[in-house]
Formats: C-alpha cells, structure tokens, sequence
C-alpha cells in the first residue's frame, strides 16, 4: 500500500540544514525507517542542487574542515505524514527558506 497524507508512520520530523556559508534547507522525513536512518539523511534540495553546489565549491575544493549543522525543528511518534508536511511549510515560511539569499528551498 502506498502512503499518503493520512498514513500514520511511526517517527517523522522537520529538520533545519544549516550550510557552511549560513544558508538553510529545511526539509522532513517521512520514511517508516526514518527515526533509525535520521543521521543518514541530509534532505535533497533538487531544484536549488545547481545553486548550491556553486555556492559550496569553495568548501570542497580546499582541505579545510567544515561544519554542516542539521537541528530537529519538530518531531512526532505515530504522526500523519501530512501534519509532518504541513509544519515541515510553516517552518519554510517562518525561516524565509525559499529566498535565495537565506535558503535552498524552492
């Protein structure tokens, strides 16, 4: 059966993904594995990937050590998959994340 908005998973959150240069993502994880693979998953900014890339080549073409900060904003046991959602736009919204100067969000 596929999720939906109305599927129950056992853990989801909202994440906040600070970059090097102080720019944002902010994304969640729905996965019925999510709470076991959390450390794994960074987020995909797909339509901002281009942008970002350019904007962190700096930080990989060095031997510098650099720090990417992801903090929890929301979390939830037994959650909806659409409240994650729904909070996981609030928090997009609140941040200003889908400005370019401030966030990969698009």
């Amino acid at each position: 059966m596929a999720n939906n908005k109305e599927t129950i998973i056992p853990w989801g959150c909202v994440f906040k993904i600070t970059y090097p240069n102080q720019k944002i993502y902010v994304g969640s994880d729905t996965a019925k594995e999510a709470k076991a693979d959390f450390f794994k998953y960074f987020g995909t900014p797909v339509k901002a990937k281009n942008d970002m890339l350019n904007d962190m080549a700096q930080f990989l073409s060095g031997n510098e050590s650099y720090v990417v900060k992801k903090d929890i904003l929301f979390s939830s046991q037994n959650v909806k998959i659409g409240e994650v959602l729904r909070v996981e736009q609030e928090f997009i919204k609140s941040l200003n994340a889908k400005d370019p100067n401030i966030g990969y969000n698009r």
